[in-house]
Order: C-alpha cells, then structure tokens, then sequence
C-alpha cells in the first residue's frame, strides 16, 4: 500500500506541473483555419475527419481568411502569400510507463520500466508549421526523442500543393527521424504515420507500428494526390536523415500508397494498400544521423513490404466510433553484412502482422479503445532492439482517453502480452500519459 501511495503522489506530482493532446491536432492550426482542434480531428482521437485531412492535402495552406496574408514587402508588386504570422505551437507531454516483463539485455525499450518510470518532455515538442507561402506550407519540428538515442530530434516536412478537380496534388519533401517512410503524407492513417496513431503504446496494437513498416529516420519525396474518396501517392526514399555516406542516385527505394474512401449512409468506409521495395548501399555509421569517420564500412540494405488496411467510422447508436484493421502480410530488412550494421533504428528482420483497433466515445470527451494485436517474426535470430520482437505474441489493449478540454488530453492504456516463446512468462504493460497543447 504504501508503494502504491507513493507511486500515486508521484505521478500526481508530475500531472499538475505539466497537465499535458497528440502532437497531431496542433493548436497553431486552429488559429490559422479560425476552427477548433475537433473540427479536423475525430472526436478526442488524433484521427483526421475529412475537414482534416482536406486541410493536410492542401499542405496546411488554407486560411479563415484569404486577406490575412500579406506580400513580403509591403508594396512589392509580386506577393508571396506569406501570412504576417507564421505559426508555432507547443506541445508538452508527461507519461507514466509499467512493465512486468523481465528486463532483457538484449533490449534498450524496457530498462528501468519494471519498477515504473516517470518521463516528463520526451515526446514533447515545439512546432513551427502552417502556410510558408502561396501553395507552399509545411511543419518543421523539434522533439524529445522516444527513442532514447537522442536527446531531441529534427524533423518536418515542405508541401508544394496545388488544387486539382475536387482535391489537391502536390509534392512533399519530409525528413524524419523517428516517424518513418510515410511521414510526408498519409491521408488516410491506420498507423503509417505514428503521430496519427489511436494507442499511445503503438508496438503492441497497431501492426505498421510494432514490425517497424512505419518506424525509423526516413528522408523523402513524393507525389500525391487525394480527395474525399481517393487518396495516391508514390515516392522514394532512403532509411536516414543524414545522407552523408549514401550513394543517392543508387540508394532510393521506391514506395506506394492507395486508399479509397466510400460513404454508406451514415457510414465512411476507406479500403487501403501499401507497399515498399528497394535496395540501399550505404556507410554503417549514416543510418543514425552520425558523421562518417575512417572506421565507416558499406552496407547492402534490402527493403520489402506490403499491406492493406480498413477504416470505419460512423456512429453507434449515437455514439461517434472509429475502427482500423492493419494487416502487414510482409516486411523483410535484409542487412548485408548483418554484423556491421550498427543503426540502432534498422535491423535484419522478417515479420508480418495483423492489428484491429476500435474506439467509441459514449459522451464527447470521452473516448474508449480497444485492440488485438497478432505479431510472427520469421527470423528469430534477429536482435531484439527498440521495438520489434524477435519472438511471436498476440496481445490484448484496453484503453481509455478524456479530453479535459481541447487541449488537454489524458490517456490511460493496459495492454496484456502473450508471448508464443515457452521461455518469455505473459506481462502487461500499463501507460498513464497527459498531454497539454498551446
């Protein structure tokens, strides 16, 4: 009783310095659209509704009001749409992490989480985003790295776009050190883009998230276009941020996206596939955004992957619902020599996946999840780094989120694990997080 005391003022401690909602609904949007954050999102989830995800074709351009930007130069003759002010936006976020699994030591995501830990800023941000000019917008951003290998992470993204019949087209350019190939844009989201996820804990409820598909540094460029019911792009891109020691003109792996979206009464039904397939030779020491010294050695990287997804939502007598099937039937990493590669962020893998996710709000701030994840990796002799398992499992979530008001958030999540390997026991693993937004 009194470590369940003491755990409790701990964590209340930390929950009223810093009350902290997903870094994806950023308040510096609402005041830029003049909209609220539910406006573009699903109730409390980070999901985009349709408004939302018009306004991320757009490249984040739109505006309340057209006159509200301003040439660079008053009295220039050619105005470059630049608004008078560009926006910023904070958010702030503290967690509480749990774990009854046996520390491995073969693994960095769990030290220290048998006893609870307590971790304040780290998945907090500062984000400078919106529209940069006439069809030009973008985010750039700086974060506290969950990863644990960097103390704060660069990444962000600039969008050319362009209205084209009922939607938009347009190019992304996006750098990312931790969200992975589909972060320039993902429309509509089952979990290839993590800041859109439904589970905080998304290695052990969404399939993109737990084999690795859409985790990682990744810098890109692709083309899109997309609407109310057809979204497409393809692109290529390589599995780093610092492309020093990569052979760019021989390195880029190609991938693709397409999702259509059908309303039913009332309904919304989106179908979804994805793919990646390419090749990379590059410095062992790159991967990770290091600088190359004498010691670097040349890897062969082979990327290949598919899936297809599902999204539903609509209401439940009354009650707003969301649910998304993720099924990642191949993502292989083939590493060439294997015992170089020193990317703490990549590794020789071959798992597939399959994930379904549903959350009902009975009343508007409100939100209640549910998940089963099923997990087969193929190559068990693989190391167990950061979040993918070298060992099959299924697991079971149960969630809970309350928007306090729409810029607060707290989330609540128990997720039971049961691992397929005699040697690992069945554990949990339990998230407290709040998340303030300004």
């Amino acid at each position: 009783m009194k470590k369940l005391n003491k755990n409790l003022l701990l964590l209340s401690s930390a929950l009223l310095f810093m009350i902290p909602e997903s870094a994806s609904a950023l308040p510096g949007f609402a005041r830029q659209t003049g909209k609220t954050c539910i406006s573009c999102h699903t109730q409390n989830m980070p999901k985009l509704n349709s408004e939302g995800r018009h306004f991320a074709l757009s490249g984040y351009t739109l505006y309340a009001d057209p006159t509200e930007t301003k040439p660079l130069i008053e009295g220039s003759e050619i105005a470059l749409g630049l608004p008078p002010v560009l926006n910023v936006s904070a958010v702030l976020k503290a967690n509480y992490n749990k774990t009854s699994q046996p520390q491995d030591v073969n693994s960095t995501d769990i030290v220290g989480a048998q006893r609870g830990e307590l971790r304040v800023l780290e998945g907090s941000g500062i984000y400078f985003g919106g529209r940069f000019a006439d069809n030009v917008g973008g985010i750039i951003s700086l974060n506290g790295d969950p990863s644990k290998e960097n103390d704060v992470v660069f990444g962000g993204k600039a969008v050319v776009a362009y209205p084209a019949f009922n939607g938009f087209t347009g190019i992304s350019l996006s750098s990312t050190q931790i969200n992975g190939t589909f972060a320039g844009m993902e429309n509509y989201n089952t979990g290839l883009n993590a800041p859109l996820r439904q589970f905080e804990n998304a290695n052990m409820t969404n399939a993109a998230q737990a084999t690795g598909i859409a985790r990682g540094p990744a810098t890109g460029l692709q083309i899109y276009y997309g609407d109310d019911t057809l979204f497409a792009t393809v692109g290529i891109t390589v599995p780093s941020q610092n492309n020093e020691g990569i052979d760019a003109g021989r390195s880029m792996i190609p991938f693709g996206r397409i999702a259509y979206n059908q309303t039913i009464g009332q309904w919304n039904f989106m179908l979804g596939a994805y793919g990646i397939n390419g090749d990379v030779k590059a410095s062992d020491q790159s991967l990770d955004g290091g600088l190359i010294t004498s010691g670097a050695n040349l890897i062969n990287i082979h990327k290949e992957a598919y899936g297809f997804d599902l999204e539903a939502t609509g209401d439940i007598a009354g009650m707003p619902s969301m649910t998304t099937l993720n099924i990642v039937m191949k993502n292989i990493v083939d590493v060439e020599p294997s015992n170089l590669l020193l990317s703490t962020n990549l590794q020789t893998t071959d798992n597939n996946a399959a994930s379904l996710e549903f959350q009902v709000n009975p009343v508007t701030p409100l939100g209640i999840k549910l998940a089963y994840l099923f997990y087969d990796n193929n190559y068990e002799t693989a190391a167990n780094k950061e979040f993918i398992k070298t060992y099959d499992f299924s697991s079971y979530s149960l969630g809970f989120n309350y928007l306090l008001r729409q810029n607060i958030l707290i989330d609540l999540e128990y997720s039971h694990t049961l691992p397929k390997l005699d040697t690992i026991k069945t554990y949990y693993d339990l998230y407290l997080s709040a998340t303030l937004a300004f």
